[in-house]
């Protein structure tokens, strides 16, 4: 697995950085790129040789502050990454040079901290927001509070479509894991529907056997954010997983809605957002 890991040298992006470290003691031969995109323009009164001088030499520079930077943050966990890389770029628009490096570097997925005092503010921050909607990678949002442990438990909130190709997106990160991993899903025919008994049918199927699917109905009286709130708040997963439609979907229909803010819990909890 090979992880882009986005960092401003800010306290705030430090809890990505932590995270990717966990996660790479947790699955063998995982490789972390360290990444940071600066904005820089050529300023008129440099003629061209004289700015690609400086780019070149402040690239240096940077990179070995970012080495820096991550093993400062690191401290004894660096040496349970087996490969790490350290990569500096001026770019010109930042959300956009995240995505291609990440294809370039031919990466897995995004990883990439949040901030704000709820998951309206956090998820949706200008680059998180942005990586979500676009990227072709999925993107793993890590709460600037996060605290450093290893994961123990994945809660995957679903819509029960598409749920093979979904399930299977899921095991290709779950495998080398060995943790627990449940299903949420609030049924909106209900829970003894047929449409809904036929498709929680394929936990029975051997390949997803080892999966807890948790099938709640769905009460009017409170709002989605609300029900899932009430449930990490129970359960106290260890990453929240979802799928959704770019631009429109189920990720939108989530964390939109006023009460979005209300997810305030999450603030301690990771997120992996996989594009259907």
């Amino acid at each position: 697995m090979k992880i882009l890991v986005t960092t401003d040298f800010s306290d705030n992006s430090k809890s990505a950085i932590v995270f990717a470290a966990n996660l790479a003691e947790q699955i063998p031969q995982t490789t972390l790129v360290f990444y940071s995109a600066i904005e820089l323009l050529q300023p008129e009164t440099w003629n061209l040789s004289f700015y690609q001088e400086y780019e070149k030499e402040e690239k240096k520079r940077l990179t070995l502050l970012l080495e820096k930077w991550v093993k400062s943050t690191l401290g004894s966990k660096m040496k349970n990454i087996s490969a790490c890389k350290y990569v500096i770029e001026f770019v010109q628009g930042t959300e956009k040079a995240i995505i291609e490096a990440s294809l370039k570097h031919k990466c897995h997925y995004i990883c990439i901290s949040t901030n704000g005092a709820g998951m309206l503010r956090k998820l949706m921050g200008t680059h998180t927001s942005y990586l979500v909607n676009h990227s072709p990678l999925p993107v793993l949002a890590i709460p600037s509070k996060y605290k450093s442990a290893a994961l123990q438990s994945i809660l995957y909130v679903s819509d029960f479509e598409n749920l093979n190709h979904e399930l299977k997106k899921l095991g290709k990160f779950s495998a080398s894991l060995q943790v627990k991993t449940k299903v949420l899903h609030y049924a909106r025919m209900g829970v003894t529907h047929p449409e809904t008994i036929k498709r929680a049918a394929i936990f029975n199927k051997p390949d997803f056997q080892h999966i807890d699917p948790i099938i709640l109905p769905t009460k009017i009286e409170y709002s989605l954010v609300e029900r899932i709130t009430q449930f990490i708040k129970k359960d106290k997963p260890g990453i929240i997983v979802l799928f959704t439609k770019q631009k429109k979907g189920f990720f939108e229909k989530l964390f939109l809605p006023s009460k979005a803010a209300e997810l305030t819990y999450s603030t301690k909890v990771p997120t992996l957002i996989f594009p259907k």
